[in-house]
């Protein structure tokens, strides 16, 4: 489906109503200031319908969603209603905007077009709308929606907003007796990415062969970062290679750097290889280094030229570096004033800081006050945070709770990261940000691998490190992933704060862990926690399943605190399976399950945990086995010592496991024959006698 198909679905049979009273969240698109490339889109589902009552368009985060609902707005005149600039919605949001918005002799009129498919209503931003009401009032605002456009033959609303929200949008919508379409932004193609490339540019006529060389490389090595190269011109970029961010990067790239033969050598294959989304980051390097070198060092060196050699020298060699000048971007962005002490001569350093005042505005990185895309974004905070300061962390953390997060954050630490430590306090920013790789062809699995908390002694003080695994599956089969992997340590007298959004995590930590802080949490299932003591601080918690039958969401801990006041399962099992049941009440008790405690018998506790740390390692793979990676389980973090590989060897000789090709397969009706637990039961902490004596027959 191209834009002209999905305009003319919008656009007809429309009538034309005067908006009485903009807003800054309910307003009618003004002239483009600057080019728009046209997208195109993929039928999530087939509309039985030619124009259904409401459409629903789903994305990753920051691919042109906004821009799309503004083109539209402009090519059909109809108003957009901005979620992320409007109050928490409720019932009757959208019907009491419209009595505010339009002239009383017209609402009528505007009433009656919604109904009948003769107006329309672009609802941009649902995933930040939702993130700012509970699920009671968001869904009263979708009952607003069903009520306002019940019986036209045309389209009368159209939503847009990230893939979860947006897809949980659409049954919520069928279930109450709409029948929505759903398309996807597809990523664009290598034509379009050229086309939106040279319109942002401005390349230099009298150099367009040098400059389509250059261009034409770049395209070529981003487009290889998930998948081979490209078979033909017409072959979309798979995942989330072809979309604004990356393009806009490239684009300010080339627009500032107009010697396309240096650019070119300066980004270049390094000894015949590169890993291709390295080269996303080296642009924007490229644009940070040529920033200090080309502008802010000439004007800073005569200010430097009487002081002696042994202050000049070092002044020079750290002034204005990558990091210094992402910490400036992130406060400039958060319209904080900040003076850095980057020479110690506070008399030179005072004129360094007045030197930089006209440049911080104009840096390429940002418009106005905000970041120009969200991989500049990513980049500058991932700088920050693998900085490991104090003062940058803190930067960071109040630029996040202002912000949206973006997967490009996973990219750059991966690369900015020399030893991939992330620590414990920026753990959710990251899950949280590899949680936006979900979209109609990928699913995210997030792996967040310590001890078991009874492995580890209260009185113990060393950290113990754990390991931290996003994997992204592409693909209707899941077959082809891109796996990021960061550590980080944790002692048992830390809280790992998590938040109040999370999906598809198995997290096992000698530590407590806490869900929340807002009024409901939400958690995609599948989804296993094992901690030393799990809080729930929420009124609510709201389970999202997937389409698989067997979703289930496991928290386990020796104790368990609870502020719950209801639980919304939507069809998927909850399981809180706990030691200590003290203190538990409705609901949370009708959920609770009492697990047994680990023997206290050296030998037989380590045997335990390192086959329940095995056997938990496994998923259903797409073609329902129950697989994982071989080195995955033969890992060092995993298998611990000789007596992990006993237990390997073990279940090996018994056939409970078995090795087919590169991965090991778990054979659930072996596992239950031999150690009389099921895998699930086994999941969710049941020790059956049955399972030490299996234990207690390996050497």
């Amino acid at each position: 489906m191209d834009y002209y198909h999905l305009k003319s679905i919008l656009a007809a049979g429309k009538r034309q109503f005067h908006l009485r009273e903009a807003s800054p969240s309910f307003f009618i698109a003004g002239e483009r200031t600057k080019p728009y490339i046209e997208p195109t889109f993929e039928k999530v589902l087939d509309f039985e319908r030619e124009r259904p009552t409401v459409i629903l368009i789903s994305a990753v985060g920051a691919t042109g969603k906004t821009a799309l609902a503004r083109q539209l707005s402009r090519d059909t005149g109809l108003p957009i209603f901005d979620l992320s600039k409007h109050k928490p919605v409720g019932a009757n949001t959208l019907t009491g905007l419209l009595t505010q918005a339009f002239d009383i002799k017209e609402i009528s009129a505007v009433l009656e077009g919604l109904a009948t498919g003769q107006y329309g209503i672009i609802i941009d931003a649902v995933d930040e709308g939702r993130s700012k009401a509970t699920e009671e009032a968001f869904e009263a605002f979708l009952d607003d929606v069903v009520r306002l456009c019940p019986r036209g033959n045309g389209t009368t609303v159209m939503i847009l907003g990230r893939t979860r929200t947006v897809d949980e949008c659409w049954g919520y919508l069928s279930d109450n007796g709409l029948e929505p379409g759903l398309i996807a932004i597809s990523p664009f193609n290598v034509d379009d990415a050229r086309r939106y490339i040279d319109a942002f540019s401005e390349p230099n006529a009298a150099y367009a062969k040098q400059y389509e060389e250059v261009r034409d490389f770049i395209i070529e090595k981003l487009g290889k970062a998930f998948t081979g190269n490209p078979k033909d011109k017409n072959e979309e970029f798979l995942s989330f290679i072809g979309y604004p961010p990356v393009l806009d990067a490239i684009a300010t790239l080339l627009k500032e750097e107009q010697n396309y033969h240096k650019l070119r050598d300066n980004i270049a294959e390094e000894e015949g290889s590169i890993v291709e989304v390295s080269l996303l980051y080296r642009i924007a390097a490229y644009i940070l280094r040529r920033e200090r070198e080309e502008k802010v060092l000439p004007i800073v060196q005569p200010l430097m030229q009487d002081f002696p050699d042994e202050i000049r020298i070092p002044a020079l060699e750290n002034t204005y570096s990558d990091e210094e000048q992402c910490v400036r971007l992130v406060a400039h962005c958060l319209q904080r004033s900040i003076t850095l002490t980057r020479i110690p001569e506070p008399r030179l350093n005072e004129k360094y800081e007045e030197a930089l005042l006209p440049f911080l505005p104009e840096h390429p990185f940002i418009i106005g006050q905000e970041f120009r895309n969200a991989v500049f974004e990513a980049l500058a905070l991932a700088t920050l945070i693998a900085s490991g300061k104090a003062e940058s962390d803190a930067l960071v953390k109040e630029y996040i709770a202002l912000h949206k997060h973006s997967y490009h954050f996973v990219y750059m630490l991966d690369i900015i990261s020399s030893d991939h430590h992330v620590a414990i306090n920026d753990l959710n920013a990251l899950l949280l940000a590899a949680l936006e790789f979900r979209s109609v062809h990928a699913k995210v699995e997030l792996r967040i691998n310590g001890p078991d908390p009874d492995e580890v002694s209260a009185e113990v003080e060393v950290p113990s490190e754990i390991d931290i695994e996003i994997e992204i599956l592409l693909g209707d089969q899941q077959e082809s992933s891109k796996t990021f992997s960061f550590q980080s340590e944790v002692d048992t007298e830390t809280t790992i704060l998590l938040g109040p959004r999370l999906a598809g995590a198995f997290i096992s930590v000698p530590c407590d862990v806490t869900l929340g802080g807002g009024r409901e949490i939400e958690v995609g299932a599948p989804m296993e926690l094992n901690a030393r003591r799990v809080v729930l601080e929420a009124k609510s918690l709201i389970l999202r399943p997937t389409k698989i039958k067997a979703d289930e969401v496991i928290l386990q801990g020796r104790k368990l605190e609870s502020g719950l006041e209801n639980i919304v399962t939507n069809g998927a099992n909850l399981l809180l399976a706990v030691e200590d049941m003290t203190g538990l009440g409705f609901p949370t008790i009708k959920y609770a399950q009492r697990i047994s405690q680990v023997p206290n018998d050296p030998d037989l506790r380590q045997k335990y945990f390192r086959l329940r740390r095995i056997l938990c390692e496994f998923r259903s793979h797409s073609r329902g086995t129950l697989a994982r990676y071989k080195k995955k389980i033969d890992h060092e973090r995993i298998l611990k010592n000789e007596i992990g590989r006993s237990v390997l060897n073990k279940l090996l000789d018994d056939g409970i496991l078995s090795l087919q090709g590169s991965h090991y397969i778990l054979d659930p009706d072996g596992l239950n024959a031999h150690l009389g637990v099921t895998w699930p039961d086994l999941r969710k902490g049941q020790m059956p006698e049955s399972l030490f004596n299996y234990l207690r027959e390996i050497d």
